[in-house]
């Protein structure tokens, strides 16, 4: 199970590379079209807001899986172990119930906004929206991977 969640990490890690190196382009041509040529493209900013948004929420899973979210390092220093692995438990399960939240919620959105375009690029909005649902399976499953490696010691 560590190698498949492993190599969905890599992927999403370079998935938000790629989507970074599109918004870093797509905001240079407005800033190039609007400055130098007067001409400004309505594309760009609409593509720009969306690709953050993407980037945003498939980042936050990624950095589940790199432990590099605010947790409870602080306080676990102060614990015996048997009192650290039950705060980590209580701690993963409360995320996982957010996040579960968070995946059905955020499917119905996209599922209800599939009808709606997006203003200039005209794409259905449930897409932009789709990477709430994504992103809380993603980081479901990290939080599992990483709380289970912190507990037991094991992959």
């Amino acid at each position: 199970m560590g190698t498949v969640i492993t190599k969905l990490n890599k992927l999403t890690r370079f998935v938000v590379i790629l989507m970074l190196s599109v918004l870093i382009v797509a905001v240079f041509l407005q800033v190039l079209f609007r400055f130098f040529l007067d001409q400004p493209l309505a594309w760009t900013e609409e593509l720009a807001r969306y690709l953050l948004i993407w980037i945003t929420f498939l980042g936050s899973a990624y950095a589940m899986a790199l432990k590099a979210h605010i947790g409870t390092e602080y306080i676990q220093k102060f614990l015996s172990p048997l009192m650290n692995k039950i705060v980590l438990s209580i701690a993963a399960l409360l995320s996982i119930f957010f996040f579960v939240v968070m995946v059905q919620q955020g499917y119905a959105l996209a599922a209800r906004s599939m009808t709606q375009t997006s203003p200039t690029l005209l794409v259905p909005m449930g897409y932009v929206y789709m990477v709430i649902p994504i992103s809380g399976v993603l980081l479901i499953m990290n939080v599992l991977h990483v709380t289970w490696k912190d507990i037991t010691g094991k992959e």
